[in-house]
């Protein structure tokens, strides 16, 4: 038989009459004692669930609210909407973590302008940064054919430090990141600006090409000043392409000028005025007054400068520094022809012992050319040109007219009689460079007082001992005597090295004589020769 269960519901009454008695005295009596834990939680969560059912119906009305232009919103008083809270930031983890403390945000994090990497059109080309890697000869001061001619004040030794200076100095460390799709947009720049930043790309900035020189140099306004120092004759911009430039330039100037005069209508009064009085059309490059072509490379044309010149002739500032030796054949310098019936002849106009032999007709000859092209030249930079400055003040006969003699008379074969027999340093700066007014020869560097003191002292070199005395005398008396007291020649190195200096001043001083002993003779004004030590006057 199973066992009879019984079930004891006394306790469970006993505890649910217990627990309503409980609430009634809290609600009659008002106890302050506090419910259970369980009872504090539920409590809780009924109030959170209402504040999230609130916070729901919110966002569904932000949700269904459509967008009011501002205008709109403005007439219909439509309050404005809230922006969206901002994410909170992810927590990202980093690649390759080594053992130790993570590394600073600032070390991770790469500037704008180092980005060697540019995505163009859908192609990713690598553009490394080619100002770090070329070998070009630099010009080493900034702007230095602007502060040679006076239109740059001279600076102190740290520079400027203002913020054009800044900006264009930025912008051509960082040249590499400018693509020729973003050559157009340099027009809005002023011409004058873009002018000035050649200059700023030729000490700091990579070397250039026609396209951005085409940029730079583009616009309704004339270009009177173009300093390609440092830049002509590297990379692609050849020297042999800047004439073919301006020649197009030239053409360009011409035709536009001859389809200005077309008439589109003969019946149309408008169209013929305006073919009666057509537009004057010029090439920008018509008014140029000052060019730079310093610092060159080692092989740079003579073929092509006497081109260029063809078609600036309206240049008065020209700057040949560091230019190698004239010739139109520098490649058969050391080439001969041979013959059986006759001895070996030169293949070029230059040999390859033409300094010691003093041989200076064929750059005497490039010069003359280059003389009768500017007819207007009144500053003429030499600096660096050394080897072969005394072709200036060469002698050597020619029987070629000069082209800058200009008297007016019908009978050109008396003329040729007259001047047939003229030599170089008379046609060059008689004749073609008449209007000349200074001229820097100076070597580029100077000696120190202890060589040069010492070389004056040295029996040996007599023969350079003048020119040691005009240097020294050059100095200030306690200047002079402060820097002979602070320096000490052990070895004699700055002896040879000042008489290295003294070897390739005295040629240079010869020339400069004789250009103005020839001026002097002729009834023209003497040319200011720079040395470089010489105070100007």
């Amino acid at each position: 038989m199973p066992k009879k269960r019984t079930y004891n519901f006394k306790s469970l009454q006993g505890s649910s009459s217990s627990s309503g008695k409980q609430a009634s005295s809290s609600k009659d009596g008002g106890s302050d004692k506090a419910g259970s834990v369980n009872e504090r939680l539920g409590e809780l969560r009924r109030l959170e669930g209402k504040d999230a059912i609130q916070k729901k119906k919110e966002l569904a009305e932000i949700v269904n609210q459509r967008s009011v232009p501002p205008n709109v919103r403005a007439v219909l008083g439509v309050p404005d909407s809230e922006p969206p809270k901002p994410k909170r930031g992810v927590r990202t983890r980093m690649p390759n973590r080594t053992p130790g403390p993570a590394p600073p945000q600032s070390w991770l994090k790469r500037p704008a302008w180092s980005l060697a990497l540019t995505l163009r059109d859908g192609r990713r080309r690598l553009r490394g940064s080619s100002s770090t890697n070329d070998d070009r000869i630099r010009p080493s001061e900034l702007l230095r054919f602007a502060r040679m001619t006076g239109d740059e004040p001279t600076e102190d030794k740290a520079g400027p430090s203002n913020l054009l200076h800044l900006t264009l100095k930025t912008t051509a460390l960082n040249w590499d990141l400018f693509d020729h799709e973003d050559l157009p947009a340099l027009v809005d720049i002023p011409l004058r600006l873009r002018l000035r930043l050649l200059g700023y790309l030729a000490h700091y900035g990579p070397p250039i090409d026609l396209a951005t020189l085409d940029a730079l140099t583009q616009g309704n306004e004339a270009v009177r000043r173009l300093d390609l120092a440092g830049l002509s004759g590297y990379g692609s911009l050849t020297l042999h392409r800047i004439v073919k430039f301006v020649k197009q330039q030239s053409s360009k100037a011409t035709t536009s000028a001859s389809a200005d005069a077309v008439v589109d209508s003969w019946d149309q009064e408008d169209s013929f005025e305006a073919a009666l009085t057509p537009t004057l059309s010029t090439s920008r490059f018509a008014h140029l007054s000052h060019l730079s072509l310093s610092h060159p490379p080692a092989g740079a044309s003579w073929r092509d400068l006497l081109s260029l010149s063809k078609h600036i002739p309206s240049v008065t500032h020209l700057s040949l520094a560091y230019w190698p030796r004239p010739t139109l054949t520098p490649n058969l310098a050391t080439t001969t022809v041979s013959s059986q019936h006759s001895p070996d002849v030169q293949a070029g106009g230059s040999h390859y012992y033409s300094n010691l032999d003093f041989d200076l007709s064929e750059p005497a000859s490039l010069l003359r050319q280059l003389s009768g092209n500017l007819l207007c030249l009144q500053w003429l930079d030499l600096e660096g040109c050394t080897e072969w400055l005394p072709a200036l003040g060469y002698h050597g006969e020619h029987v070629d007219t000069p082209g800058g003699i200009r008297d007016g008379t019908d009978d050109m074969d008396d003329m040729a009689q007259t001047l047939s027999q003229v030599d170089a340093v008379t046609s060059i700066f008689v004749y073609n460079w008449k209007n000349i007014q200074y001229l820097n020869v100076s070597q580029g560097w100077l000696p120190r007082v202890s060589g040069m003191t010492a070389l004056r002292k040295d029996p040996s070199a007599a023969m350079h001992r003048h020119i040691a005395e005009k240097y020294l005398d050059s100095f200030d008396p306690f200047e002079l005597l402060r820097l002979e007291t602070g320096s000490v020649d052990l070895y004699d190195v700055e002896k040879r090295k000042a008489l290295m200096w003294a070897k390739t001043e005295a040629p240079a001083r010869s020339a400069a004589a004789a250009i103005n002993l020839v001026r002097l003779t002729h009834g023209c004004k003497k040319v200011e020769i720079d040395h470089g030590w010489v105070a100007r006057r």
